[in-house]
């Protein structure tokens, strides 16, 4: 008889599993639960932690420091009718989308780029449009940089030694020192903008949607043409963006706790 192959797991991603399916038992879990349950060292319990909260798998509580799951592990578990971030900002989206008649997104942060969940289009022939799922680089465009401006100074750090910032357009900011005071100024303001970064006639504005964590849980953003943007119309899209990040981040933490 053949002798079995043997099959060598990769211990990283077998714990990871591990950790994802404790939620099977618990609400939430801390970092001695993990070191526990997996039978792993503290510090390869808060790796293994900090890099699933990376990737939006986890979200952390920043007042109890407990983990919960995070957006990532909710659009992978749908099917069970979780109420996620998509559910819940579903039909504010739709009423920005209405009141605006402008492409309205909803997006994520994971790793080193993000990508958009859901939204709607512009109802004009002429339109901003982003495929939902491509990831995307942080460093340009108003959900980018909003997602990276709340990253940790580390994290900022280890981004910038690992990304290549390309020049799209003469808006696109690719010197470091530049992209750090900007990313300061959206923390300081609570909204970011775009005008031209990534393409000459595509402006953004985005907003942050607070849920548990000590980052975003996402970024509410309306999308449109440099041209139907003037100086009356950006700061009553700025407010827009910003009153519908709280409405949703609002009920995202009511039905949280």
């Amino acid at each position: 008889m053949e002798a079995k192959k043997q099959i060598h797991k990769l211990s990283t991603v077998d714990n990871a599993i591990s950790l994802l399916s404790l939620f099977l038992k618990y609400d939430s879990i801390g970092l001695m639960d993990i070191e526990r349950e997996l039978g792993i060292s503290k510090t390869a319990a808060f790796r293994l932690a900090v890099t699933l909260t990376d990737r939006g798998f986890l979200v952390k509580n920043s007042k109890t420091k407990q983990y919960h799951p995070g957006p990532i592990l909710f659009q992978l578990s749908r099917k069970f009718q979780v109420n996620d971030i998509i559910s819940v900002s579903q039909p504010y989206i739709q009423e920005l989308a209405s009141l605006t008649n402008e492409s309205v997104y909803l997006s994520i942060r994971s790793g080193n780029k993000f990508l958009f969940l859901t939204g709607i289009d512009s109802v004009y022939p002429a339109k901003v449009t982003s495929p939902f799922g491509d990831e995307i680089d942080l460093y340009f465009g108003a959900a980018g940089k909003l997602h990276m401006a709340y990253m940790s100074s580390a994290d900022i750090d280890t981004y910038f030694k690992r990304v290549v910032l390309e020049q799209f357009t003469p808006a696109t900011h690719t010197e470091p020192i530049q992209l750090r005071a900007e990313l300061k100024k959206i923390r300081e303001n609570g909204y970011s903008t775009s005008l031209g970064e990534r393409d000459p006639d595509s402006a953004g504005i985005a907003a942050p949607i607070w849920g548990l964590g000590e980052e975003p849980t996402g970024a509410l953003g309306i999308y449109l043409p440099m041209s139907r943007l003037n100086d009356q119309k950006l700061p009553e899209l700025i407010a827009l963006a910003k009153g519908y990040a709280e409405k949703i981040s609002a009920e995202i933490i009511l039905e949280k706790e």
